[in-house]
């Protein structure tokens, strides 16, 4: 018969594939599968652990079994890597084999299919594992299987196997009779057993009728109670209803107070706006007065509308980009929206061209939020660069636009803020970032505060402000003209003109004009930059870098606390691939609204625990590996690779992916080593080589459609190939 494919078989049931398997093995439909082989045991380098398997497995009549699939992996047969043994099993077969003092261990059994996620994890949907109360030693080996095996003349041979292997003589059948006749009086002890327990059961029934009618008086009790409840239920409510009345009475004279202190600054922010020291726009946000706000956006909300699910999110954002002729595979949004989550700095690597900044700009906007990108210049040397700095002789905070863009992040508290440094490695990222990367690091729960400069500059300039705006409204009263409120109108008037410049002890060459500008430009820096801003929460930092002759290399200290994600150029993306993830959406033009709350908080990352998976092998690895090729992982690293890998499986729940982005991330860009160079007797390309290797027997991604584009082990491989054309100089980043 033609073998099925594997796609063809997981459209199977159980039962349709165990009867497939016997079809293709001449066994009918109501026979079990029963088979005999040799024990195998392998030794898992992963955690040291034996692994145990039937091999050379062959059915009652010696015919050899292999899985019936077209398509399956070599690695995956039979032949290659047997029938799976339960340790416990195996640990007994094991142990007999030694006692035995014999090199190979014959054995019968049955076979059965594997736990589906077995299955699925192998990519072999007809994976079969041995029954491990059917298995038995076998007494006599036929001899055309003797023939062709290296025969072991100590081989164990014991007397109890399967009939289709004994020659019972007569004594052994009597003895097998006799067994039967036992068995059949103990069947009849134990229906006589039976009998006596069903009278007990009747006495016990009548019991239960007894309980039953204390339970009919427990439940009369029990309304009596739930009457009582009631009332103090309703009781409960008629407090809430005065306690309502009470608040609302309070919030009245809360609003009456802060109509008070409204119209207070309205008065005040009119003196300014008519004294020309604030424009139009600064009185009104002075007075909260928003301006209209009339966006046509559309949005789908990603509770309503998604169901708060966060792969839902990653195929409508993916939908929402197609739709605006923006194209990226799902895996790219899936790790980004990830890394986003995070609160870490994203650090986006690629060349020119392959759409780095513009995933900033595109996912920004397919969430409704706002996207800043500020290009580094090759000049920048110290925070100042970053943030700006107070001008004493001025009197006046310089901002840049890095520092606007937190400012406008923290007076729009609800809208997403992605501020993309570009080209972030133009300069030397450590002597310009150092700072604001210090304050990244903190993951209390409250929010780290940026000082920019002393109040004590800001209490000097209102100080100044507040005796001119006196002495203004005394020059005025002297002359009783209140009515002039404009400072044009005022500086016509003759004699407040003169009153003013004799107060303010200028001379005639002196200007009030340009004593006015320069109190407008004190007044508006301090309004517009206060002395320090808290880190908005609405706020993600990610940075670009492209990697060339002009560019500097990212340090160890940047490294350590950044996720590198790296891009190719979009040529080489599979764009048949992508087409075929598009899924077809309600209202696909329309943004995706999410809260500040569904990027995640900025919390503690969670705590290193070495009974963890994921910890015993980032140890295991970082002894083994990491820290002779001098790659520096610490527990700060494990506990961003915790980090990520939580948030990373509410988008997916594929753990191999998951620490195969973290290898991506984390490990691969610190690899920048000599390979000749010695630790002992190995060469560090050695270690590199069995590195790859060790990975690629816990990390499977052979489901994946695009595992090409985002597997670790051929981004190994790509590095190894780099460094033998380079004298064996390793580089990430060659």
């Amino acid at each position: 018969m033609d073998k099925l494919s594997i796609n063809e078989i997981n459209q199977m049931d159980d039962t349709a594939i165990l009867t497939y398997l016997k079809e293709s093995l001449n066994i009918s439909v109501n026979e079990e599968i029963d088979v005999w082989g040799v024990l195998d045991v392998t030794i898992n380098k992963t955690n040291d652990k034996n692994y145990y398997s039937l091999k050379n497995v062959r059915l009652k009549n010696n015919d050899e079994i292999e899985y019936p699939i077209s398509d399956l992996i070599s690695r995956e047969k039979i032949r290659n890597r047997g029938v799976h043994i339960q340790y416990e099993k195996g640990e007994e077969l094991r142990n007999s084999r030694m006692e035995l003092n014999t090199k190979k261990l014959f054995l019968s059994c049955r076979l059965e299919l594997s736990d589906q996620n077995i299955r699925s994890h192998r990519g072999n949907p007809i994976t079969l594992q041995v029954v491990s109360d059917s298995v038995k030693l076998l007494k006599k080996i036929p001899q055309n299987y003797l023939d062709t095996i290296d025969f072991d003349e100590n081989l164990y041979i014991e007397r109890n196997i399967l009939d289709f292997y004994v020659d019972l003589n007569s004594k052994e059948i009597k003895s097998r009779i006799n067994e039967l006749k036992n068995e059949e009086e103990d069947r009849q002890n134990s229906l006589q057993n039976l009998i006596g327990k069903s009278a007990k059961i009747t006495n016990a029934i009548k019991d239960q009728e007894e309980i039953l009618e204390d339970i009919e008086e427990g439940i009369k009790e029990s309304e009596k109670i739930i009457k009582q409840k009631d009332k103090n239920i309703l009781d409960l409510n008629n407090t809430i209803g005065k306690y309502k009345k009470n608040q609302e009475k309070q919030m009245a004279m809360i609003n009456k107070n802060l109509e008070r202190f409204r119209n207070f600054v309205k008065d005040k922010a009119e003196i300014l706006l008519n004294l020309e020291f604030i424009d139009e726009d600064k009185y009104k946000e002075l007075l909260m007065i928003k301006g209209d706000e009339n966006s046509e956006d559309k949005f789908t909300d990603f509770h309503k509308d998604l169901d708060s699910s966060y792969p839902k999110a990653i195929s409508y954002i993916q939908s929402y980009l197609f739709s605006q002729n923006i194209v990226y595979p799902k895996y790219i949004i899936e790790d980004f929206f990830a890394l986003i989550q995070t609160n870490d700095l994203i650090i986006l690597a690629g060349e020119s061209g392959s759409g780095k900044s513009n995933l900033v700009k595109s996912f920004a906007d397919a969430i409704g939020g706002v996207s800043k990108i500020i290009p580094v210049k090759p000049n920048w040397t110290s925070s100042e660069d970053l943030l700006g700095y107070y001008n004493p002789l001025e009197k006046k905070y310089l901002a840049t636009p890095f520092l606007e863009a937190l400012i406008e992040a923290n007076r729009n508290p609800d809208t997403p803020y992605f501020i993309c440094l570009d080209e972030m490695n133009l300069a030397r990222v450590e002597y310009y970032f150092a700072d604001f990367l210090s304050l990244l690091e903190d993951r209390s729960e409250k929010q780290p505060e940026i000082p920019l400069y002393s109040d004590d500059e800001s209490s000097h300039i209102l100080s100044e402000f507040k005796n001119v705006l006196s002495l203004i409204t005394s020059s005025k009263e002297k002359y009783k003209k209140d009515n002039i409120i404009d400072f044009v109108k005022i500086l016509q008037d003759e004699d407040i003109n003169k009153e003013l410049k004799r107060v303010f002890g200028f001379s005639d060459k002196d200007s009030l004009i340009k004593y006015h500008s320069d109190l407008r430009r004190m007044l508006s820096g301090i309004l517009n930059t206060p002395s320090s801003i808290k880190f908005p929460k609405n706020v993600r930092i990610i940075g670009t870098i492209n990697i060339d002759e002009t560019t500097h290399y990212l340090s160890p200290k940047i490294l350590d606390r950044a996720h590198i994600m790296k891009f190719d150029s979009p040529l080489l993306f599979d764009w048949e691939m992508i087409a075929d993830e598009i899924e077809t959406l309600k209202n696909t033009d329309y943004k995706l609204k999410l809260n500040i709350e569904d990027f995640n908080d900025r919390g503690s990352y969670p705590k290193f625990d070495i009974d963890n998976e994921f910890c015993k092998t980032m140890v295991d690895f970082t002894k083994k590996y990491f820290t002779p090729l001098g790659i520096e992982v610490g527990l700060r690293t494990i506990r961003q690779g915790l980090n990520y890998q939580e948030i990373f499986l509410d988008l997916n729940p594929n753990k191999d992916l998951a620490f195969n982005n973290f290898i991506l991330h984390k490990i691969l860009p610190k690899m920048t080593f000599d390979g000749n160079k010695k630790i002992g007797e190995i060469e560090t390309r050695s270690l590199l080589i069995q590195l790859k290797v060790e990975l690629d027997e816990i990390i499977d991604l052979s489901e994946l459609a695009n595992e090409e584009y985002i597997n670790s082990i051929d981004s190994i491989d790509k590095i190894i190939e780099k460094a033998k054309s380079n004298d064996w100089i390793v580089n990430y980043w060659a």
